[in-house]
């Protein structure tokens, strides 16, 4: 990722999780941290599990990040490159609404490609990510301005299909279910790609209610895809047991010879247990096995009766 990347990756970040922008620069932002954000990057577990036992109105951190980007005076890179942050002007000379503010110590910090906080983001992102919730913008410059577009709710699942023997291969299928009908889109999360979501309700749209649960939804994506893989093609695994059963008779005819020669039973039985623990090593290896996983899901409203 370069600079102008990471830039707009922080600030989309910024934007879904409701941070305060205090100011924006060409190549830079200062922003306070809305309490979401605060948790999962500043790492204070004792001081928000203080905030939460006794109601206090939370105190969240300030940072101004600079991406990295060269300006025309050159001196973007002025400041340290190991990541770590660094005290800066208040948060009150940056705000307009100076007068009066006690002033708040301002972290500056370098984000690029592979700094540690540019790298506690994508975890965030990633955990957080795991399942959302989220709306179809309408298109701009609606006929009907006073008017209520409905709204049906979709789950929808990114599954990870993973064939394991000796070899492994993964599948990924990104199914959605309609909530209100029980529809079932094997291309659903492709389809939208382009689409301009966002995590907030928009005006003039109402919701349609819902003739599914989520657990019943996500019961009947799993049974569809279960019904799907079945249908597959399964000659890899008649061949990776044919494999499987070769090496148990390899090392088998290695051992059985030992075990027979064998004269005291200390003997015997210490062999006889080399024996299961490789015929146990082989089947881990060899025996060919399917395995269903999520990997994040959402829910998502779109208009249209579906």
């Amino acid at each position: 990722m370069n600079a102008k990347q990471v830039e707009k990756f922080v600030m989309s970040y910024l934007e879904a999780t409701g941070c305060d922008i205090i100011e924006k620069a060409k190549g830079s932002v200062t922003v306070r941290l809305s309490p979401e954000a605060d948790k999962r990057l500043t790492n204070r577990p004792y001081y928000w599990g203080f905030v939460e036992r006794t109601g206090t109105p939370p105190e969240t951190l300030t940072f101004s990040w600079h991406f990295g980007q060269d300006d025309e005076t050159g001196d973007a890179d002025s400041g340290p490159d190991d990541g770590e942050p660094q005290a800066s002007a208040p948060a009150a000379a940056l705000s307009p609404l100076g007068f009066g503010v006690a002033p708040v110590r301002v972290l500056r910090e370098d984000l690029y490609f592979g700094s540690g906080r540019l790298a506690q983001i994508f975890g965030a992102v990633r955990d957080g990510g795991r399942c959302v919730a989220m709306f179809e913008e309408p298109p701009r410059g609606r006929a009907d301005r006073l008017g209520s577009n409905p709204y049906t709710a979709w789950l929808g699942v990114n599954f990870k299909v993973d064939y394991e023997c000796d070899m492994k291969r993964e599948e990924m299928y990104g199914w959605g279910i309609s909530l209100a009908t029980g529809y079932i889109d094997e291309r659903f999360l492709e389809g939208l790609r382009g689409r301009k979501l966002t995590p907030r309700l928009p005006s003039n749209v109402h919701l349609l209610p819902n003739g599914l649960s989520l657990k019943k939804a996500m019961t009947q994506l799993e049974q569809a895809l279960e019904r799907k893989l079945k249908s597959g093609d399964f000659v890899w695994a008649a061949e990776a047991e044919d494999r499987r059963q070769d090496e148990l008779r390899r090392i088998r005819s290695y051992y059985d010879p030992m075990i027979g020669r064998a004269v005291t039973d200390e003997e015997k039985e210490t062999l006889s247990q080399r024996l299961a623990q490789r015929e146990s090593e082989i089947d881990w290896q060899y025996r060919p096995r399917v395995t269903l996983s999520v990997m994040n899901c959402g829910l998502f409203h779109l208009p249209g009766i579906h």
